[in-house]
């Protein structure tokens, strides 16, 4: 009984140790952040704490004219990219479990393929240029509507659900529009929150689709005004003749706000996430 009870405290610190050690790095810019630039170059960029709140790098950053600009774009391509994954996934998701469905398996096939097999960068962009998509907001929403494994996980996950649900909801006179809305979608919570957390991560980090199919400033997202800040040297030019604050406060400043939106939804999925991702997995 001792001994047990000893092995459970050293699991305790062990886990203890690697949740500080995950923890720490976001936390360590965190304070960096909120720092002044005495306490950053004394504490060489490693800080248990911030001595001081001091607000400096998110005023600079905020006094940025297109940082509210490229916030909202983000976030509506994050909210809009993600619903639209949801219904292409789940209409093909469905489709796709219902075994009696006729040509499923070919369908099936060409999903599986395109998961091994792209058509390339040029090819993609001919294409999307051929559709008169280039240098608008629908270049980053509409060719990647749908992802193939997730659209296989949440098959898997609809063949999970028992199938005299479906039929009994057929008998009773529903339709396969009736039966997906009434009877699937309530009872697929967990793989829906898993694909929304999927999906709604690639949006908020969108990069490279950006940079090769837009070249608006106005439609630039987050990441890619950052990227732009740094390169093109628009940190020091923000305040113009005044002293900007430290470098290494901006960048941490930045990190923070562009993570910490997307940090903040996690905890809501969380609870779904693990249930989604084993279900929807082992099943097939």
């Amino acid at each position: 009984m001792q001994k047990k009870g000893i092995v459970d405290v050293l699991i305790l610190i062990f886990l203890l140790l690697l949740s500080v050690t995950t923890l720490y790095p976001i936390l360590n810019l965190l304070f960096v952040s909120l720092s002044s630039m005495d306490e950053v170059v004394k504490s060489n960029g490693m800080m248990l704490y911030p001595k001081s709140i001091n607000l400096d790098g998110y005023r600079y950053i905020f006094r940025h004219a297109g940082l509210s600009d490229a916030y909202m774009m983000t976030i509506f391509i994050t909210v809009v990219g993600t619903a639209i994954n949801l219904i292409m996934t789940t209409l093909g998701a469905y489709v796709l479990s219902v075994k009696d469905m006729p040509g499923r398996n070919p369908l099936m096939m060409f999903v599986l393929v395109t998961m091994f097999f792209s058509g390339g960068l040029i090819p993609s962009y001919l294409v999307i240029k051929g559709l008169g998509m280039v240098n608008t907001v629908w270049a980053l929403l509409l060719p990647g509507a749908i992802s193939a494994w997730l659209l296989i996980l949440m098959r898997n996950f609809f063949q999970s659900i028992p199938k005299e649900l479906r039929e009994s909801a057929k008998i009773d006179g529903s339709s396969e529009y009736g039966v997906l809305w009434r009877i699937m979608l309530p009872l697929s919570l967990p793989i829906m929150a898993t694909l929304a957390l999927f999906y709604g991560v690639g949006h908020w980090n969108e990069y490279i689709n950006v940079i090769i199919y837009i070249n608006d400033e106005k439609l630039s997202t987050l990441q890619v005004l950052l990227r732009r800040m740094y390169t093109s040297g628009a940190i020091s030019e923000i305040d113009g003749d005044a002293l900007p604050p430290p470098v290494e406060t901006v960048r941490a400043a930045t990190v923070i706000l562009t993570s910490l939106p997307i940090i903040s939804v996690y905890p809501f999925l969380q609870r779904y996430f693990v249930q989604g991702m084993i279900v929807g997995a082992v099943k097939g």
